[in-house]
């Protein structure tokens, strides 16, 4: 038998199951910081009992994969010096959500938790501290002593329990990256301008589900009709004639917006020729990065073809992030916490 065969089969299929690491929220895996830094979760809030849903439908994990590390990112380049800590780690399943997290730590477990980590000495690495660089740059990561196979059919819980820190077991300051939703703007060429000599302009404001869109028309003919043409799905299109439209209008009057699948709104304008557009988002996760591309037309009796527009504007709709923390200062073995939903704690899954 040939002894080198197996050999290379089993180097051939190890191959197949290349190392990845998941980051949380994933939209935030190339921005380098997010909108803001947060200071106690999980590491620095002192003694105290702490625990994580991330939704499963935003962990870009393969089914099946084991975790066997867990890490943050350092808040840009805010110095920070780590403690040694006593910490333990859990990781289960949970049908609770971002939304539906529960008060009670153990009533949001599906079955029996796995202890990843611990209880055990973990030493934190200082942050962007030039006389004692962290060898991981700007991450933190925790090595899983029992790494954990991840299951996409249900949410991913993760709890963190520090029993003691060498700053006595009081809270530190410690900045990690924080996430909240986005919601990409891109602005077209300008439009042209009305009578008064003056260009509407249109720009939204960024949105998520759940919430309203705003989109704001200044600059335009004061106290006229304005028709504002939407298209959901299709970004800002290269500028094109509108004279098959609205004829006798100017040639510097152009369209930005795709004509297939185009609806309208129309409002009247008020004295300084404003109006803000706004439309309710639908709570639901469907309509998370669709892209939505609008240009108002604004009618005026002395402008060419008794219309001007305004520049295209394009805004992609974003979700908070899928993820709630449940926290217990100053006891360990609390029972109950208090909840903070989609507080997006940039979190990071290497897995195998």
């Amino acid at each position: 038998m040939n002894s080198i065969r197996p050999f290379v089969l089993l180097a051939a299929t190890t191959s197949l199951f290349a190392q990845g690491t998941a980051t949380f929220p994933s939209d935030h895996a190339a921005i380098p910081n997010g909108y803001s830094s947060q200071n106690w979760y999980p590491f620095s809030w002192g003694v105290s009992r702490q625990m994580a849903v991330y939704e499963s439908w935003d962990l870009t994990i393969p089914a099946g994969r084991q975790i066997t590390r867990i890490g943050f990112r350092a808040d840009g380049t805010t110095l920070a010096y780590g403690k040694m800590l006593q910490l333990e780690i859990r990781m289960g399943q949970t049908q609770e959500t971002a939304a539906s997290m529960l008060s009670n730590f153990d009533n949001n477990y599906l079955g029996t938790p796995t202890t990843v980590f611990g209880p055990a000495l973990y030493s934190m690495p200082d942050l962007n501290n030039v006389l004692n660089p962290n060898p991981d740059g700007a991450y933190v990561w925790v090595t899983l002593t029992t790494p954990y196979t991840f299951d996409p059919t249900e949410n991913l819980l993760v709890e963190w329990r520090v029993h003691a820190n060498n700053a006595g077991g009081a809270a530190f300051n410690y900045p990690l990256d924080r996430a909240q939703f986005i919601s990409p703007i891109i602005t077209g060429p300008n439009g042209c301008a009305h009578s008064g000599n003056q260009i509407p302009e249109l720009l939204s404001r960024p949105a998520r589900t759940g919430r309203i869109w705003y989109c704001d028309l200044t600059k335009g003919p004061a106290n006229q009709l304005a028709a504002w043409f939407i298209n959901l799905g299709s970004p800002l299109q290269t500028p094109f004639s509108l004279a098959p439209f609205f004829p006798g209008i100017g040639a510097t009057c152009e369209g930005q917006v795709q004509l297939n699948n185009l609806f309208s709104l129309t409002a009247m304008t008020g004295s300084t020729g404003y109006y803000s557009f706004q439309v309710p988002i639908p709570n639901d996760r469907i309509f998370n990065d669709l892209t939505i591309s609008s240009q108002a037309a604004c009618f005026d009796f002395f402008s060419p073809g008794g219309v001007v527009v305004s520049n295209g504007d394009q805004m992609q709709i974003g979700i908070d992030p899928a993820m709630t923390i449940l926290a217990s200062q100053g006891n360990v073995a609390a029972t109950t916490g208090g909840l903070y939903r989609n507080y997006g704690a940039i979190t990071l899954f290497d897995y195998n």
